[in-house]
């Protein structure tokens, strides 16, 4: 069972400052049935120069860098020094500045940000809120594999505040409206066996 707090965070920090200050990615296997995932390794490279004083090892770095092609396509979990919670990463990892409970980003929007039914790269997915999952959760998209599944950046998943790269989210509502999807949990390495309900997906444009 998926418990999550996805509160409102005002505290002002920077997503290179949260990447920065883990303690390393530990990755799990994706059995892929739509593209081929690396079997993930857990190397540590040469450190390079320090940044802002802190000592970053290459696999950071390469999570940190803006160039998409370095970061590997396997799911990925950074384990952050502190709780980093999913709109805070939300904000930050897209550049959407909404603020409020996960759940209620859909109806923030309105007006400010276009939304939409469908997914696209960049796009904030807003999860309802549901008795097990009370303030609802918010996840970027990354990339669209097909019409039934993409890939997302999201943190505090699993309520442990750790960041989760790269993972899988299918949809499995009954007319591919993506109004229900279930999600890969990664500690495990499978596809997750809860249905959660969205709301829609936030755009970074601007509303009309």
């Amino acid at each position: 069972m998926i418990h999550l707090d996805c509160a409102r965070r005002l505290t002002a920090i920077s997503l290179t400052a949260i990447l920065i200050f883990s303690a390393g990615p530990a990755a799990a296997h994706r059995r892929a049935h739509h593209i081929s995932i690396p079997t993930p390794t857990i190397t540590q490279t040469a450190a390079e120069e320090p940044v802002n004083g802190v000592t970053v090892g290459g696999p950071t770095l390469n999570i940190v860098s803006e160039d998409q092609t370095v970061a590997s396509a396997t799911p990925t979990i950074i384990r952050s020094l502190r709780r980093v919670y999913c709109v805070e990463f939300a904000r930050l990892r897209s550049g959407i500045a909404i603020f409020g409970d996960a759940k209620t980003w859909w109806d923030h929007a309105q007006g400010q940000y276009a939304r939409s039914s469908e997914p696209q790269p960049g796009a904030v997915m807003v999860f309802a809120g549901t008795k097990k999952m009370r303030l609802g959760h918010v996840a970027v998209v990354q990339r669209i594999v097909s019409s039934r599944e993409i890939i997302v950046d999201h943190a505090n998943w699993h309520r442990d505040g750790n960041i989760y790269l790269n993972a899988p989210v299918i949809d499995v509502s009954a007319d591919n409206d993506w109004s229900k999807v279930r999600v890969y949990n990664t500690p495990a390495g499978q596809m997750g066996s809860n249905v959660y309900p969205i709301k829609g997906f936030v755009l970074s444009a601007a509303a009309d």
